[in-house]
């Protein structure tokens, strides 16, 4: 694509839902059983290229490697959806949010935001090998009023990457958000992961976007374009760490999550 976000993608399109997934499996929930629901259109995309991508070649990097593409339901064009496949490293998030989000959000729209990690990083006193995966688990920002479609993650447990950055920029801002994390022992695509988080379906943001078919099981021809988009992206391969992070919207410094002296406008040193 050759759209870019010139402009904060939420100021040049208002939006009442915002759903964003990260990670191969949460893009291919939502594209699985959500974007085949509808009609739905490219507004922006953010690209990016840190040390995670595999290849220093900037100026030809594949849409899985380093893009954040951005849609709205030609419907309702107050709903927005993002699918992130690529890696956000920790000192591009807060230019990914100032570019998404603005300089000064709506507080009148409601965030949801997808992701998985592996359960080894689920603290409990049981035995991870005793947990059955994969197992949904949702933390939430202070005006978020709704019950969320699973328990809420439990303390010490904490969150990381983007979105640990969203969910905390929605709490600075009074923004009601809701993370929905998927703990799996396969961090590859994985149809079994896809489908641990279909209880999100039955949320206020996304229950009016899907049609019942699609409530069943994944379909199989979307399970397949998905397993050969999504196969290069998972490779465990070393990252290159042979030049700095650079992103297309803006070049900065790291984002803190949950930092009490955070303030969204200030650049954190």
């Amino acid at each position: 694509t050759k759209t870019t976000l010139e402009v904060s993608l939420l100021e040049k399109h208002p939006c009442s839902k915002f759903i964003i997934a990260v990670g191969n499996n949460a893009v291919a929930f939502l594209s699985s059983f959500v974007m085949n629901s509808g009609a739905w259109e490219e507004v922006g995309c953010a690209k990016l290229w840190n040390e995670w991508c595999r290849t220093t070649d900037t100026a030809h990097l594949s849409p899985a490697e380093a893009f954040c593409v951005f849609y709205h339901l030609k419907s309702n064009p107050s709903v927005m959806l993002c699918q992130c496949s690529c890696y956000v490293a920790e000192d591009q998030q807060y230019q990914w949010l100032e570019k998404v989000f603005g300089s000064c959000p709506r507080k009148n729209m409601q965030v949801t935001v997808l992701t998985c990690r592996h359960v080894t990083d689920y603290k409990t006193s049981e035995s991870t090998s005793s947990l059955h995966t994969p197992f949904l688990k949702a933390l939430k920002t202070q005006n978020f009023k709704e019950p969320p479609s699973c328990s809420l993650l439990e303390q010490p447990n904490i969150v990381h990457d983007l979105p640990a950055a969203v969910l905390s920029y929605c709490q600075v801002w009074r923004i009601p958000a809701v993370l929905y994390l998927c703990y799996t022992d396969v961090m590859k695509l994985d149809l079994i992961t896809v489908e641990a988080f279909k209880p999100v379906l039955s949320s206020r943001s996304l229950k009016c976007l899907v049609k019942c078919c699609y409530c069943s099981d994944v379909p199989s021809s979307i399970a397949g374009v998905f397993s050969l988009e999504c196969e290069a992206v998972m490779s465990s391969k070393e990252p290159h760490c042979c030049a700095e992070p650079l992103v297309k919207l803006a070049i900065g410094n790291a984002f803190t999550p949950l930092s009490p002296e955070f303030h969204p406008k200030k650049k954190l040193l």
